[in-house]
């Protein structure tokens, strides 16, 4: 994963390059598979991140459009949850995308690719994963548009 593919830190520079976590911690329990329906999987390795039923508004919409300070277009999708993701343990507030929300960098916990972000504030988080990085599959493993 480069860095420079994360909002920019506080000074100008971007985030650390990190390893991802196989530990559990916020929202990295395994993804179920036993409730039926839509799996959405890392597009690099399948590595399963959340389910279709997990998706969420913020700001009156799934999903959204963002550049970050490098110039770099991110659509992303909302999810309340991806425990498929680890995340970095440092957060910045510097270029949030969304008022009030600090950022943590998320990558697959199967091969590490850059997944997107969790958004933390003080009355919630979500996982805005870049929609792009992800394939959906029915739950026997047949995959979707």
């Amino acid at each position: 994963m480069e860095t420079r593919d994360c909002p920019r830190k506080k000074g100008g520079r971007t985030g650390k390059a990190w390893e991802p976590a196989r530990e559990k911690g916020i929202a990295t329990e395994a993804v179920g598979h036993s409730g039926g329906g839509v799996v959405i999987v890392c597009a690099t390795c399948g590595f399963p991140i959340t389910r279709d039923n997990a998706r969420m508004e913020v700001g009156g919409s799934h999903t959204h459009g963002f550049a970050n300070p490098h110039g770099l277009y991110y659509e992303i999708g909302c999810f309340a949850s991806a425990p498929g993701c680890s995340f970095s343990s440092d957060s910045s507030a510097e270029f949030s995308w969304f008022a009030g929300y600090r950022w943590r960098l998320a990558g697959c916990r199967g091969c590490g690719s850059h997944m997107g972000w969790l958004f933390e504030s003080k009355t919630g988080s979500f996982a805005g994963l870049i929609l792009s990085a992800l394939t959906r599959e029915e739950e026997g493993g047949e995959a979707r548009g």
